[in-house]
């Protein structure tokens, strides 16, 4: 591939244009979110040509110049190149709805790409994102894979890009620290986890699947050493997704993946 700008990224999105068109959204290596229209994109025709752009791939895109657009802030694809995707995922019911969770929260959340911009700050979504879908692959190739426990690596990492992270160390309502004791109750409205006194003069309920310990191993596990997690309760996840749905105003339910896990 020559000339023209290049974009990478991660496949988050396709969607059908006319008889072989599609529009793809790309979550960047800086992080944000771009969508390329890309002429017979859906594979077929006299060549029979495969299809390539599909969630959870990823692309190099070279760009043709603006004036060659379909209009607004549409690029267009002028050439593209398969750069990764999973041997495994496809093949297991679980690790695609995981694969689809991990991209449908990306289209909430990423920023919109600014050519020539500097949006390193966001970068860590990108990196978040694609290490899950690798070691997600991984963990299938060597038949160790547990879903619920992915999902917390993931739902960490995530939340720890956004800025949300509940500290798992203090009271979110009088800052001292919370002990040993791993039936605090994580508390969405308020961003963190009650102590047991403050749950009580709160009138909260304890957790009924101990959140916190496990978040405390994800913050200090990388993804490459998912093998040293534990099995994570799937309720465990559950919590932590309320956790992010409140933040960012998503309602679980209108996630087609999410209906699929729990």
């Amino acid at each position: 591939m020559s000339g023209g700008a290049v974009l990478e990224g991660v496949v988050m999105q396709v969607v059908p244009q006319k008889e072989r068109d599609l529009i793809a959204k790309l979550l960047l290596r800086d992080g944000t979110a771009a969508g390329v229209y890309v002429y017979g994109g859906m594979g077929g025709g006299t060549q029979n040509k495969p299809r390539v752009f599909e969630p959870g791939n990823m692309m190099r895109v070279q760009i043709r110049p603006s004036r060659a657009g379909v209009g607004g802030d549409l690029a267009v694809a002028a050439e593209n190149l398969l750069l990764w995707r999973s041997a495994q995922i496809r093949h297991d019911a679980r690790a695609f709805a995981l694969l689809c969770l991990y991209l449908e929260m990306s289209l909430k959340t990423a920023v919109t790409h600014h050519p020539g911009g500097n949006a390193t700050e966001h970068a860590g979504h990108f990196g978040v994102v694609s290490n899950a879908l690798f070691h997600l692959d991984q963990a299938l190739a060597e038949k160790s894979f547990a879903w619920s426990t992915h999902l917390t690596l993931f739902l960490t990492k995530f939340l720890h890009h956004l800025g949300i992270l509940p500290d798992e160390a203090s009271c979110v309502f009088c800052g001292e620290a919370l002990g040993e004791d791993p039936s605090t109750p994580l508390v969405a409205d308020q961003g963190g986890f009650a102590c047991a006194a403050c749950a009580a003069a709160a009138s909260l309920p304890a957790s009924l699947r101990p959140v916190r310990p496990f978040l405390a191993q994800a913050v200090r596990t990388r993804f490459q050493d998912w093998r040293a997690m534990p099995e994570v309760p799937p309720e465990v996840n559950v919590q932590l997704m309320q956790f992010w749905g409140h933040h960012l105003n998503v309602r679980l339910p209108d996630l087609a993946s999410y209906r699929l896990l729990f």
